[in-house]
């Protein structure tokens, strides 16, 4: 499935050229921490929000969703 995803702050490094938002295409029913762990920042990671909504990084991705990952220094 395919969803959107937005890095904040150092984030960015793990979206090709730093743009800081890419569309990706990942695994049916894959949470966010499996999307994290595809683009190397499961470490990096501090908190997230799909659609708006700040959620626990279990939560399982549904296609088109707009992820938004934010790093310590961003993250609250």
């Amino acid at each position: 499935m395919r969803v959107q995803v937005s890095l904040w702050g150092n984030l960015r490094r793990f979206v090709p050229e730093g743009r800081g938002s890419a569309e990706m295409q990942i695994a049916d029913e894959a949470t966010i921490e499996d999307l994290m762990a595809e683009i190397g920042a499961e470490h990096e990671v501090f908190a997230a929000a799909v659609n708006g909504k700040v959620v626990a990084l279990t939560t399982r991705l549904a296609p088109d969703d707009r992820v938004f990952l934010f790093d310590h220094l961003h993250g609250g």
